[in-house]
């Protein structure tokens, strides 16, 4: 009972934060999504109110996912991997799992070049295919 109730209280004081991948906004937020501090880059407000509401909006939903994380890691640790597949069975799964949400972009200059492109071969007619779509037996 001990070590559940040390769980709660560590799960309940759990918080993440987050930088946004352009840099211009980071977000401390609970697993409850409660915004606990919010750092704004002067570059953000310039941008327009709609900008700063959807930067603002991302960040905290990747800090929330950040903080959920943290506590089903730090369930799975406590209670062990089946519990916590049990738990994620009733309440979906992880942030981590279900989606892929960038955290902190790459700094690396090199790492953020895009790859090289390859020249596609031309794209050779097929005389057969207007004949496949408009057969009726293949739509559904």
């Amino acid at each position: 009972m001990r070590a559940t109730e040390q769980l709660q209280r560590e799960i309940g004081a759990l918080t993440a934060t987050t930088e946004h991948p352009n840099g211009l906004c980071m977000v401390t937020a609970s697993p409850k999504g409660e915004i606990k501090a919010l750092h704004l880059h002067p570059a953000l407000l310039g941008q327009g109110a709609q900008a700063v509401g959807q930067v603002v909006t991302e960040t905290v939903q990747l800090a929330t996912n950040a903080a959920v994380q943290a506590s089903f890691n730090k369930m799975a640790l406590a209670l062990g991997d089946g519990m916590a597949i049990d738990v994620e069975s009733i309440a979906g799964d992880s942030p981590f799992r279900s989606t892929w949400n960038p955290v902190v972009p790459p700094k690396d200059p090199a790492e953020q070049a895009p790859p090289e492109r390859r020249q596609r071969s031309p794209r050779v007619e097929d005389p057969d295919e207007d004949a496949f779509f408009e057969n009726p037996l293949w739509r559904r």
